[in-house]
């Protein structure tokens, strides 16, 4: 038997290596997008590191089944295309390889109202939006140019990346953005390419802004040998994140992975939002129901409206030659009580392995597809998902399959709308994109659908005369529009990885742009090609569903004053506008000096309702204060007003000064104020600060408020002469205020 070194070398560190020399994974670092400079300069990368694809059966299985495409793959149904009425209103260049170290890309965007986050493999940039007068996005400027993933996660030591470990590799970037609290999430795969050990790693923003700090952390897989491939992650609408991936371990009497099952974790956001201490929890996914071996490659749904998270997998064809199942997975409040369960499956259009795609110059001289030594094709990899999105209480997703067009055998993209996600699922709609011509290969797909339930699909396309680029498809009512070109190819791409995935995203700002990226074939001149991403932005023709808000009030809004030491409770309404669904952060400020303010609760799901809970002290000066009560959620923040009355007394001493001669006497008026309508009498206590010689004459017993009383000296013939500043003293049920004058001796 032939034992991998690897593998070997791996076990005994597993001995000699204490798990506790790694970092708490529970516990953030704070780092910073660093700008890489590159914008412009075009010096590629002669090493890039190529990521980890791990197929379940193995790269030779995989290879059978693409095989089996040309003899399986079925001939979609004729289905209508509408003319759907859409409009590309933005697209730039992101990410490309010259910038980056590591193949393919590996798209992952988020977006919020103020920016666009792009992540590749290596690296993640920032833009800022600007917007006209009428809501229309006029400008995209960019604020981080390729930031590396290596140095941001690196900051974290419990993080396996290029920047503190030699071997250290980072993989399979996710982004997301959550409306709700106005944070961006990162997610990445950390893995120890040596002794094959991963983390996961993610990281979100301090604030709404992605150019300021993140906080990282690092959560290692287990057990110590495995790799959890392909993870991909989304923020949930309860607060949580949640993160599909497919745990492989090491490794086999060749050296090579062994995919063992699919797990789904969820991690603590609103914990990780503050930098608090993260909790993890895990589950082990089940079998796939048309295989009955274990599933793979869930897909979380991006923006779930409700709480816990769907997923949705595929069937992936490797020992049959075709597959038709699709499956939809549920997990229901992971850290209570943590019911995760398979909803149950539909029956979809039968579909193959999609065959690697041909390109210009994929065939040189005696080579005949893609399958033969030699060949410069598109790799497709398998059947998995790839995209989830939620919209209306039914989920979005597609895949890559092997179908046949006009009789030829190409890669291209299946879509499907599942309903009834709260028991056993329901196939609404499907597809296969095909505009009846041969030899067209689409792969990659990623979907969304804006406020109005209109769908972008978008995905990669090429052909035998047609380079790599990107194109997308409108569905509007379930029915598809006609194909629109976003990016074309520029070059044959002669990388022996393409990307793996791409991504789509709903813009907040106005609940109708969709944002997407994608790798294409691109043209550096002075014969360098190599990849690049595409940024794009699409809007489907329809009234723009008004973007979503909420209100404040509170009340009373001027209540009954309250005594120094006392407490006042206001009740705070979040309303819901436009459909609203997010959590409202709380707080309170222009409280007096000595108050203090609490929220029960602090977070309201709109619409909904909390307390305010206004404490004083009893050095809190009386006075009619404005409380501002703010709420913030989805880059939003409303406020609304109260007053606080403070019920309270004063007194004063006229004039200010006074001047008495040695042997001579003076006197002050001294008054009780009230503040408020007080109105309980005080005691006074001695003055302080008299010099030595001078005496007081009596005072009052107790005063009531509006009373005025004199306030006598006397100074004797041997009194010290100069210039002292006195203080008299009030007392009342604890409440204590005094005032200060002065007195010239002379």
């Amino acid at each position: 038997m032939v034992i991998n070194a690897r593998a070997l070398l791996a076990a005994v560190l597993l001995v000699l290596v204490p798990l506790a020399a790694r970092a708490t994974a529970e516990a953030p670092v704070l780092g910073r997008l660093v700008d890489s400079g590159q914008l412009g300069r075009p010096t590629r990368h002669a090493h890039a590191r190529l990521k980890p694809f791990l197929h379940r059966g193995g790269v030779g299985s995989l290879a059978r089944a693409k095989e089996g495409a040309a003899l399986f793959a079925p001939t979609p149904s004729a289905r209508s295309r509408a003319r759907v009425s859409s409009t590309v209103v933005a697209g730039f260049d992101g990410i490309d390889e010259v910038s980056t170290l590591a193949q393919p890309p590996d798209g992952a965007i988020a977006v919020s109202s103020s920016y666009i986050v792009e992540a590749v493999n290596s690296a993640v940039s920032v833009w800022t939006k600007t917007y006209d007068a009428t809501g229309q996005l006029s400008a995209v400027t960019r604020a981080i140019d390729a930031a590396s993933l290596d140095v941001l996660f690196g900051n974290n030591p419990g993080c396996y990346t290029g920047a503190n470990d030699f071997f250290g590799l980072v993989s399979d970037p996710s982004a997301d953005y959550d409306v709700a609290h106005d944070r961006f999430m990162l997610s990445v795969i950390s893995f120890d390419q040596l002794f094959f050990t991963s983390s996961v790693c993610i990281a979100v923003t301090e604030t709404g802004n992605p150019t300021g700090n993140w906080f990282i952390y690092a959560f290692p897989v287990s057990p110590f040998t495995s790799l959890l491939d392909f993870p991909r992650a989304v923020v949930g609408a309860d607060g949580q994140i949640y993160l599909a991936g497919n745990l492989f371990l090491c490794c086999d009497a060749l050296g090579e992975p062994i995919f063992d099952h699919a797990r789904v974790y969820a991690f603590t956001a609103t914990d990780m939002y503050v930098g608090g201490n993260a909790t993890a929890r895990f589950v082990v996914v089940g079998n796939d129901p048309e295989s009955g071996t274990p599933a793979d490659s869930l897909t979380p749904a991006r923006a779930v409206g409700v709480a816990g998270m769907y997923f949705v997998s595929a069937s992936s064809p490797v020992s049959s030659h075709t597959g038709s199942v699709v499956t939809l997975w549920r997990w229901a409040d992971p850290f209570g009580a943590n019911f995760f369960a398979r909803q149950g499956w539909v029956t979809v259009s039968t579909y193959t392995q999609p065959p690697n795609a041909l390109q210009p110059n994929a065939l040189p001289p005696g080579v005949t597809d893609c399958t033969q030594p030699g060949a410069i094709c598109v790799t497709t990899n398998d059947a998995r998902n790839l995209t989830a999105h939620w919209s209306g209480n039914t989920v979005w997703a597609a895949h890559n399959i092997g179908c046949t067009q006009a009789g030829t055998p190409v890669a291209c993209v299946q879509w499907y709308r599942l309903g009834s996600l709260d028991g056993a699922p329901a196939l609404l709609q499907q597809g296969i994109v095909d505009d009846g011509r041969p030899g067209q290969y689409r792969y990659f797909p990623s979907v969304a659908a804006d406020g109005n339930g209109n769908v972008v699909l978008a995905y990669a396309h090429s052909s035998a005369l047609d380079y790599a680029g990107i194109r997308y498809t409108p569905i509007v009512s379930g029915t598809p529009g006609l194909e629109v070109m976003l990016k074309a190819g520029e070059a044959t791409l002669e990388e022996s990885r393409y990307g793996d995935y791409a991504a789509t995203a709903l813009d907040p700002h106005d609940n109708l742009t969709i944002w997407h990226v994608e790798e294409y074939a691109k043209d550096f001149l002075d014969g360098v090609t190599g990849w690049g991403t595409w940024i794009s932005a699409v809007q489907i023709t329809g009234t723009p569903t008004p973007p979503g808000d909420f209100s404040m009030a509170a009340t009373p809004t001027f209540p009954a004053p309250v005594l120094p030491g006392g407490s006042q409770s206001y009740a705070v309404t979040v309303g819901a506008l436009n459909g609203f669904t997010g959590t409202v952060s709380l707080s309170v400020g222009g409280l007096p000096s000595g108050a203090s303010g609490s929220f029960s609760p602090s977070e309201v799901a709109a619409p909904g309702t909390s307390t305010l809970d206004v404490a004083t002290s009893a050095t809190t000066v009386g006075g009619n204060y404005t409380v501002t009560i703010r709420g913030t959620a989805n880059g939003l923040t409303h406020t609304t007003t109260v007053t606080l009355a403070v019920q309270d007394y004063s007194i004063t001493v006229s004039p200010s000064s006074r001047t008495v001669s040695r042997g001579g006497s003076t006197s002050y008026a001294v008054t009780v104020n009230a503040i408020n309508g007080y109105s309980r009498a005080v005691t006074f206590t001695s003055p302080t600060g008299l010099p030595r010689g001078v005496t007081f004459g009596p005072l009052p017993t107790s005063a009531p408020p509006g009373a005025s009383f004199a306030l006598t000296l006397s100074a004797s013939r041997n009194a010290r002469k100069g210039t002292y500043t006195l203080t008299l003293t009030a007392t009342d049920a604890g409440i204590t205020r005094s005032a200060s004058f002065q007195l010239r001796v002379r």
